[in-house]
């Protein structure tokens, strides 16, 4: 595959070892357990008969999600479920907050079984001192099956599923001749505040479609095996809850706790048979908590695949070929769940973040249809955008039932603020060489001083055309000069990705010296301080920006020819990673012909880079004794109605530059002038003037719409393309935007 820099990498992947039935036993597995086996108790203690309803009115909840899962995976199927539709849609803060609430939901539903489990083992089979402990035991088991291999948890997922609805078949056979409709009709609930909040508590009972698309990595023919695995888990599931419910109320039973379905067992089978149940139920909530360790730690990789999470986390095993360190990871969350809440309070946390991650895919449909109307859907959701919207509704609804239950509630909106917080603090200290894949460059020779003066502005000079190289270093010692700097020379040895950055020879490096040496010449006759270096590694864009974290440069002047010669970059993939990542000033200068720009036309609509702008063509005027004309471009409307304020304009532009004197021993600018440009296209304007000046000096304008893969704006770029002449774009460096930027960011 290749990263974002158009460089091939070699990646372990996920196997594809899960057929249909095994898909099926994910999802059947994941909604058969703690869910049905504790909460169908809690259920009929709250709203008696009316349980039915509640499981019925969480299970049409489940479906309008479920649609929408369906057609997502359809289109993309691949690892990570809802947080890989919300990040193929969303901004990628949006994004990371509902992988968050999914990995969260994950880990606490699964605290919820392991719970359950310890329960159940505390109740039926032995008591111990520290009640949660069979369930931990399991947990390291379950986890380590996990890091094992897809095959083998898949293999056991099965087993156990089949096991498991045989044995709740049986149960339901066994209860099925004690049921009486009139009593059910007698213990119908009409208070529908409860019968809500209840559907609200089981909720998470039906959440197994979601695992069995946070599978689809792995799952064979994933287009049709998944939407059939979901549809016909729900189904079945939905038949047997309302069995169960209904066998369990006319169980005979003084009270109604999340032991009640072992209790009614042994009512209904006898002592061996209900404790055959009880087994089977133990192995329930064995099932839906690997079910869900595997969801969780796939939603753990897509996010670190994705650059949501540190990339390590991601990294797949060659030899097991599953995330290793994802595994552990959310096994290690569910341990903390299990053991800081009680039973029913992880179900309503974990039913808060799934419903609110459950809004936002739903939400993320429907932009989804409104930003790829073309894209290929084998599977469609009818009615978009009304089931969606609905699915958002009825999630909304379910949400304000457990404002009943306040502590699971805060908890989970601390824990998805907690997430959020960690997210921008990770992403806004990572530095920017970490967002490019590869191996670190390294230095193979310096030349002059290496150590910064403090408070002196630094200007790094990449080199790559020797052709053009002795006017870029001229420019460059032009700024260095008027800020009273110095400047770092740097020409990167480029390693093929197959080998260590060690192999290259000392003549290669011999050469680059001797050139370096010359090149050092040009700044050092101006008395400005000028050091060199040789790095050698695989990425140039990456040697480029560590040397500019390494030696704190200031400004970056870059030598480019004005395109990018592939049709699928705009830039070209060095110049895009320097613009996405340096934290430094960017002048990108297009060189043609041996002219120095002395007659600078300087388009300037007041912004930020274009104030930038106007510095650093002060200091090139100042140096080469030229002139700077500053203009703008408006058509006939506009300056009927606005040329008194363009002139403005011009005029403060103007009074900035003439202000610049940052260092005394130069000449002060007298030949600034003002132009107003008349055109109905900017770009073409500029260029039909630009043609009468030795350069054209523009700030960038922002990322472009027209084209997404531009980052400072389409307006420099068709200047550079079609100007005939010396370009030179300027961007600036904000902290506070920059550091915005990284979090925001794709």
């Amino acid at each position: 595959m290749q990263n974002q820099l158009g460089e091939k990498r070699v990646e372990t992947e996920l196997s594809r070892d899960l057929g249909l039935t095994s898909a099926l036993a994910i999802g059947i597995g994941t909604m058969i357990a703690a869910g049905i086996f504790t909460l169908s108790g809690l259920a009929i203690r709250n709203v008696g008969s009316s349980a039915i309803i509640s499981f019925f009115l969480a299970a049409i909840v489940a479906l309008f999600t479920a649609l929408t899962y369906c057609e997502f995976v359809t289109i993309y199927p691949r690892t990570g479920e809802g947080y890989l539709y919300a990040r193929k849609t969303f901004a990628p803060p949006l994004a990371f907050f509902v992988g968050w609430a999914l990995m969260l939901g994950y880990a606490s539903s699964c605290a919820f079984y392991i719970a359950s489990l310890s329960s159940y083992f505390n109740e039926f089979i032995w008591h111990s001192p520290l009640e949660s402990i069979s369930g931990l035991i399991l947990l390291v088991g379950l986890t380590l099956l996990n890091v094992k291999g897809t095959k083998e948890s898949g293999k056991f997922q099965i087993i156990v599923t089949v096991a498991k609805v045989i044995l709740l078949i049986w149960f339901i056979f066994g209860g099925l001749a004690f049921v009486d409709m009139q009593g059910l009709l007698d213990r119908m609930s009409t208070d529908f505040v409860k019968i809500g909040s209840t559907a609200a508590l089981v909720f998470i009972t039906f959440f197994g479609f979601s695992a069995i698309a946070a599978s689809a990595g792995e799952v064979k023919n994933p287009v049709k095996n998944i939407p059939r695995a979901i549809f016909i888990s729900m189904i079945v599931v939905t038949v047997l809850y309302t069995l169960v419910v209904i066998v369990v109320l006319f169980a005979g039973l003084d009270e109604y706790t999340e032991a009640s379905m072992g209790e009614a067992a042994q009512n209904f089978l006898g002592y061996v048979g209900g404790y055959v149940i009880i087994a089977g139920a133990i192995f329930s909530m064995i099932s839906a908590s690997n079910a869900s360790i595997m969801a969780g730690s796939r939603v753990i990789l897509s996010m670190s695949q994705l650059q949501h999470m540190p990339k390590e986390i991601g990294l797949i095993n060659s030899r097991t070929r599953t995330p290793i360190m994802a595994v552990l990871s959310i096994g290690g969350i569910i341990m903390i769940f299990t053991l800081i809440l009680p039973l029913e309070d992880l179900s309503y946390f974990a039913n808060t973040v799934l419903l609110l991650a459950l809004i936002l895919v739903n939400a993320a449909l429907i932009v989804h249809r409104r930003k790829y109307p073309d894209i290929e859907r084998p599977f469609k959701v009818p009615l978009v955008p009304l089931l969606p919207i609905l699915g958002i509704l009825a999630n909304l609804y379910l949400i304000v039932q457990i404002f009943q239950h306040p502590v699971p509630l805060i908890l989970a909106f601390g824990a998805l603020i907690l997430g959020v917080f960690a997210f921008v603090a990770w992403k806004g200290t990572r530095t920017e060489v970490a967002a490019i894949p590869g191996r670190t460059s390294h230095i193979a020779h310096s030349l002059g001083r290496g150590t910064r003066t403090k408070g002196r502005f630094r200007v790094l000079v990449p080199l790559a055309n020797p052709d053009t190289a002795e006017n870029l270093i001229r420019m460059a010692a032009a700024i260095a000069k008027a800020k009273n700097g110095e400047i770092l020379l740097l020409r990167v040895i480029r390693i093929p990705e197959q080998l260590p950055t060690t192999a290259y020879s000392e003549d290669e490096v011999e050469k680059e010296e001797a050139w370096l040496k010359i090149m050092r010449k040009i700044p050092e006759s101006q008395d400005i301080p000028t050091h060199a270096l040789i790095r050698v590694g695989h990425n140039i864009a990456r040697a480029i920006l560590e040397t500019t974290r390494e030696r704190h440069c200031d400004l970056i002047v870059l030598g480019w020819k004005g395109y990018s010669t592939r049709s699928e970059r705009i830039l070209g993939q060095t110049m895009e990673a320097v613009i996405a990542y340096a934290r430094a000033d960017i002048m990108f200068v297009k060189i043609l012909g041996d002219k120095l720009p002395r007659k600078i036309l300087l388009p300037t609509a007041g912004g930020e880079h274009a104030q930038c702008a106007e510095q650093y063509a002060s200091a090139l005027a100042r140096k080469f004794d030229g002139s700077i004309t500053i203009c703008q471009v408006a058509n006939e409307d506009i300056l009927d109605t606005n040329e008194v304020i363009i002139g403005e304009h011009l005029e403060q532009a103007k009074k900035r530059i003439l202000e610049v004197n940052s260092n005394p021993d130069l000449p002060h600018i007298e030949n600034v002038n003002e132009l107003i440009i008349q055109n109905e296209s900017i770009a073409k304007g500029i260029i039909k003037e630009g043609h009468n000046y030795d350069a054209v000096m523009v700030g960038a304008t922002g990322k472009s719409r027209v084209y997404p893969s531009s980052l400072f704006g389409v307006i420099p770029l068709e200047i550079a393309k079609e100007l005939d002449n010396t370009v030179i774009v300027v961007k600036h460096f904000d902290p506070v935007k920059a550091l915005v930027g990284r979090v925001v960011g794709e």
